[in-house]
């Protein structure tokens, strides 16, 4: 027995997709001499003909074994959206700017709900297969942020294997949606071509179907992070907060950083005030004067944002002087340590520029703002080795490098920066440049849909930490419509992939201690503040994205 998508979660019927049209719903007013009142399609196509989505073809005829073209497809879904127009052409060949399907196939190509059938040709007028009606329909419900991640049994269709390796993943949705059927009992005929009377009844169960959203299915999921991310803030808050001997600095230790962030973009307020109102109670206990106060002063800015209580922005606006009160190379790079020497870490980096840019935007200061572009600009330019894109733990003398290379968590906290300065800074030139240190990045994106501990090598063990920090900084610069080198699809596979280290809350799978400058041991099989801050950031944004857009 087939299940709908709805059987997971909390559900979105999929009625919405097909506005009714002003046409009387009752079968006799269907007059297709064509449709015996016994025919297995009867009523899908009366239930499509009703409401608007398909019609006759003339003369009283809805000729049901007759095909339907590509560009009538991709018609229905745009008009049920509401035929929205079209950022730009579709770029195809074949497709006329003055053809009645135009506008369609320009706004299925942009939301990727269509590929051409090569680089230049559309095909309009080509019959649709069955597997492309598939494909076409787990587009559009991918393009809404549905849930099409549950794979229907294909192994008792005999031609299966004739399925094109494009539409492997949409039949089998297509089939466990229960959209589609054999054409006999062991036929799908994947290829073949859709008949009308076949596409008015893939039509009306899709518009009768129960489809989850992509966030409900993601929601329980994020929520036990943060349960779990929670405890582990408030046993650092009481622990750290009960100690006379700890200071601010203790306390923003970047891994309480980042589950600071997390918590406070998804609205966890109770913790991050516990953390806040222990952070004032330290006053007396020295200043904010680590660079990991910025991962900490970002979050408060956030919540500052959120509530308008204005501790946070003290304790934001402190972290942000602690910063700049930092000393600096000869080039204006903020260290992480405060030694005399003339290392630059990219972890500060990292810790330093989300709270500077952010700061720097949102109170129109654009000294600070400066200071965060130049902090990507140095290290894009001396802490990334040219030839080969990869990120460096840090540099010194103003270009030597130093550890390791293409260490993932350190890319990581290049991303945080990166991201940051794109979101905020609207710095065309570091922008590009920032762009293809992302691309660049993506290619080293492992098979299992997650980044390595080290990326300069392929066989390394896949790290949450790195990739937490890599996609925050992503989900943050496509909140400034930037980062199109990384696809939507892309995004929604990594963060199911990253389900896969998540253990009933508890973040796994991120590398551990340091034994010194660059030298990182290969611990994955344990929690750590550094997995669990960094996926929480990114499922924080994720959920955002999936349910703001």
């Amino acid at each position: 027995m087939k299940r709908p998508i709805s059987f997971l979660l909390a559900v979105l019927t999929a009625a919405a997709f097909f506005a009714a049209a002003a046409v009387p719903a009752l079968a006799e007013n269907a007059p297709f001499v064509d449709v015996a009142k016994d025919r297995w399609s009867r009523g899908a196509i009366e239930y499509v003909f009703s409401r608007g989505i398909m019609r006759g073809v003339g003369g009283g005829r809805f000729d049901p074994v007759g095909t339907t073209t590509r560009a009538m497809v991709v018609t229905v879904l745009w008009r049920a959206e509401g035929e929205p127009e079209p950022a730009a052409p579709s770029g195809f060949s074949d497709v006329p700017a003055n053809a009645w399907f135009a506008d369609a196939v320009a706004w299925a190509k942009s939301k990727g709900v269509v590929n051409g059938v090569s680089e230049t040709a559309f095909d309009p007028n080509g019959n649709i297969t069955r597997e492309q009606l598939a494909a076409i329909l787990f587009r559009f419900c991918d393009a809404k942020n549905l849930f099409v991640d549950e794979p229907g049994d294909l192994s008792g269709f005999a031609d299966r294997g004739k399925i094109s390796s494009y539409a492997q993943e949409a039949v089998g949705w297509a089939v466990g949606a229960g959209l589609i059927g054999g054409v006999a009992k062991d036929r799908l005929e994947p290829r073949g071509f859709a008949t009308r009377e076949q596409v008015a009844t893939v039509l009306m169960r899709f518009d009768t179907t129960e489809f989850t959203p992509l966030a409900d299915f993601y929601r329980p999921y994020v929520d036990r992070i943060a349960d779990y991310s929670e405890e582990m803030l408030r046993g650092e808050t009481a622990r750290l907060g009960a100690d006379p001997t700890s200071t601010l600095a203790d306390l923003h230790v970047w891994g309480n950083g980042l589950i600071l962030m997390g918590l406070a973009e998804l609205g966890r307020y109770e913790a991050v005030e516990e953390y806040a109102d222990t952070c004032l109670d330290h006053h007396d206990r020295n200043g904010a004067v680590s660079a990991d106060a910025g991962l900490a002063g970002f979050a408060m800015l956030e919540m500052y944002e959120r509530t308008g209580e204005e501790k946070y922005l003290t304790l934001a606006r402190e972290a942000l002087a602690g910063i700049l009160e930092r000393p600096t190379d000869a080039y204006g790079e903020i260290k992480y340590d405060r030694n005399d020497n003339t290392d630059v870490y990219v972890d500060g980096t990292g810790m330093v520029t989300p709270l500077l840019a952010r700061w720097g935007a949102e109170f129109g200061d654009a000294d600070v703002r400066d200071t965060a572009v130049l902090q990507v600009s140095n290290f894009l330019k001396m802490g990334v080795n040219p030839k080969y894109r990869y990120a460096y733990h840090g540099y010194n003398r103003g270009g030597v490098f130093q550890g390791e290379m293409g260490w993932g968590r350190g890319t990581g906290y290049l991303m945080l920066a990166i991201g940051s300065v794109m979101r905020y800074c609207g710095d065309e030139e570091i922008n590009a440049k920032c762009e293809e240190f992302v691309e660049y990045t993506f290619r080293r994106l492992k098979p299992d849909n997650k980044f390595g501990w080290t990326l300069s090598d392929p066989d390394a063990d896949s790290d949450t930490s790195a990739t937490g920090k890599i996609m925050w900084g992503v989900m943050m610069a496509k909140q400034a419509g930037l980062c199109s080198c990384v696809s939507d699809r892309t995004v929604k596979a990594i963060a199911k992939a990253g389900l896969t280290d998540v253990y009933d809350g508890m973040v796994k799978g991120s590398s551990g201690g340091s034994g010194g400058f660059g030298s990182y041991s290969d611990l994955h099989d344990e929690n750590t503040s550094y997995g669990q801050g960094a996926m929480l950031c990114f499922y924080a944004l994720f959920l955002r994205y999936l349910e703001n857009g």
